[in-house]
């Protein structure tokens, strides 16, 4: 489906924001800047918020442990 690759960028210490690369097909792309648009949010905000929704129902499924 994707890929993730993380790049290393500076850190300040605090829990700063980092760089993420997701590889994906063109119609997943097309799609995800379809609903990005639709909410008026870059894809990149976009993508977030669905990694951030995806994380929190795992947690609440107990599929992975809080941080």
């Amino acid at each position: 489906m994707f890929n993730i690759k993380r790049h290393k960028i500076a850190y300040d210490g605090d829990m700063g924001k980092v760089t993420v690369t997701i590889y994906m097909e063109e119609v997943d792309k097309e799609a995800l800047q379809q609903l990005a648009d639709a909410e008026e949010r870059s894809l990149s905000q976009m993508a977030v918020l669905i990694l951030k929704r995806a994380i929190r129902q795992a947690q609440n499924d107990g599929t992975i442990t809080p941080k």
